[in-house]
């Protein structure tokens, strides 16, 4: 994997947000600032079709600074609001999604989820956990009860989802109706069930939203329970955009970069090794609880500093690993 971009790749390794920047003719790459956390920007696309039109990837978090922004990039490719043609988020987390209900409402541009993500928002899976839903949860994992005080907080309080409806739904194999352009909709559901890539052959780019990122592996099953096994479906994805090695990643987060199918396999294997830890522990005992098996489990900051939120995320994406182990029983060699 190689970094495209210097002044994306500098930002990236000091902290700091990249200036808006032309990738082709065409496409243009737009940090957006987060207000929190420990990942600074996500990035906008912005793509002027052979119209003049302007379509946006990502729109981004909804502050007056990042509207600002995205007003003086209109201007630097001698557009307008009322030039927007077209909105598209990759997944349904606001970092990505939330200022699209701005940005529709100020041009008119219709809004394009995956119908998954338009479920998941729909449902209000991120929107709030109950107590009795939580409760069950904490049984199921065998959390000690001594433990269990400091997961009442998240009860009723987890962070909103933005209260959007899209205007139109897409699924994979789509293409976007973009004069100039032949983006395809890749279904990659791993990170949120309803995640996209989409991608241009004839410029050899991939957006990869939070699919494949060069700098982290993004968590999986961060948009409401479903039906299949997060890691999964996670692992198909990436063998699909592997399919694509000469393609430039433009990802949402950090920089872009070359290497797609050498990244691809990074992250799988990173997910991997978890599970291969999880298989062991089941060897010995195949009852083990998600409690006792997280314990002993090895995390950075170490099991025993986990409290809170972070203990709550070690025991799901356990849990995600369990089961994806008793799915993989039948055939081992895929650990």
């Amino acid at each position: 994997m190689e970094p495209t971009s210097t002044a994306q790749f500098e930002a990236s390794k000091n902290g700091s947000v990249p200036p808006l920047e032309q990738l082709r003719d065409d496409v243009f790459a737009l940090a957006v600032p987060m207000p929190r956390g420990h990942i600074p920007y996500s990035f906008q696309y912005l793509l002027k079709d052979a119209d003049g039109g302007i379509h946006v990837i990502d729109p981004g978090w909804e502050t007056d600074d990042n509207w600002q922004l995205f007003v003086s990039a209109l201007a630097t490719m001698a557009a307008q609001l009322r030039d927007v043609r077209s909105i598209v988020a990759t997944h349904l987390h606001p970092d990505h999604l939330a200022m699209a209900g701005r940005m529709r409402e100020a041009t008119g541009a219709p809004l394009a989820l995956h119908h998954a993500e338009q479920d998941a928002l729909d449902a209000q899976h991120l929107t709030r956990w109950s107590e009795e839903s939580l409760a069950r949860q904490l049984d199921d994992w065998q959390v000690p009860d001594a433990r269990r005080g400091e997961f009442a907080q998240f009860a009723g309080s987890a962070p909103a989802a933005p209260s959007i409806v899209c205007d139109t739904t897409v699924a994979d194999g789509d293409r976007l109706d973009i004069p100039g352009f032949d983006l395809t909709v890749m279904w990659t559901p791993g990170h949120t069930h309803g995640s996209i890539c989409l991608r241009d052959d004839a410029r050899s780019i991939m957006f990869t939203g939070d699919h494949l990122l060069p700098t982290m592996h993004p968590g999986l099953g961060l948009g409401g329970p479903t039906a299949s096994n997060a890691l999964s479906d996670y692992l198909d994805g990436l063998e699909r955009i592997s399919r694509y090695p000469a393609h430039e990643a433009l990802p949402g987060h950090g920089y872009r970069f070359a290497g797609l199918a050498d990244r691809a396999n990074q992250s799988a294997e990173h997910h991997l090794r978890r599970s291969r830890e999880v298989a062991q522990l089941l060897e010995s005992d195949p009852q083990l609880p998600i409690w006792q098996i997280a314990s002993r489990l090895t995390w950075t900051a170490g099991w025993q500093n986990l409290t809170g939120f972070f203990v709550y995320s070690a025991l799901s994406q356990t849990s995600m690993h369990r089961d994806y182990v008793a799915l993989q029983a039948a055939r081992p060699a895929a650990l």
